[in-house]
């Protein structure tokens, strides 16, 4: 199943419209962007991980025929779908709940991070669309041994993602550490990414139904 060679001809053009996805706003920025402003850097650290892990069942499940099995029965992308947007909805419930909290500087990392940014990929529609329309644009010459080639810019693809993950997280984690002493501050900043959850989900169930 992994004969055949890599098209490296496709990588430029690949690597330029990942980086244009992970850095266009979504459920997994603005899942880093609440973490960082909640919970600071390390636990934003972790959910980038745990984030990069998701993406790993993609690559696997497109190497393995996924794209196929989406096209054959459509509906179970909108399970996904909904899936993330009950997902999104419960992180919009909890953010909102606990906005304003006082937290201490020395928080350990939030144990739960690793495994939210796991789930929040998981059903990001976002990387679901790319793995199963837009990866198989770039198979190049590749194209009659694709399951290699799409392991390939599957691994770039995590690559990036994580990068972009990181600086994300860390940034709004300094945000944090900087308003921390300001509770109305951070409980705006709290609410804010409440809102943009609740929104993201009620985007996934329009896509889901219509």
């Amino acid at each position: 199943m992994f004969s055949g060679y890599i098209d490296v001809a496709v990588l430029p053009a690949f690597l330029g419209a990942v980086v244009l996805l992970m850095v266009m706003p979504g459920p997994v920025m603005a899942f880093m962007v609440a973490t960082g402003l909640r919970d600071g850097r390390r636990a934003a650290a972790r959910a980038a991980f745990g984030v990069n892990v998701g993406v790993s069942v993609y690559v696997v499940l497109t190497a393995l025929g996924l794209g196929a099995l989406l096209a054959a029965m459509p509906q179970v992308g909108d399970v996904i779908r909904l899936c993330g947007a009950g997902y999104l909805g419960y992180l919009a419930w909890t953010t909102w709940r606990s906005a304003g909290d006082p937290v201490a500087v020395d928080t350990p990392p939030q144990p739960r991070a690793f495994r939210r940014g796991f789930l929040v990929n998981l059903s990001n529609p976002k990387i679901l669309l790319f793995f199963t329309a837009f990866l198989p644009q770039f198979l190049g010459d590749a194209a009659a041994n694709p399951a290699l080639q799409l392991l390939v810019l599957g691994l770039l693809l995590q690559l990036v993602g994580l990068v972009v993950d990181l600086v994300t997280g860390q940034l709004a984690g300094a945000v944090r550490d900087r308003v921390l002493a300001r509770p109305r501050v951070r409980t705006l900043f709290e609410r804010l990414s409440a809102t943009v959850y609740g929104v993201l989900g009620a985007a996934l169930v329009a896509d889901s139904v219509r």
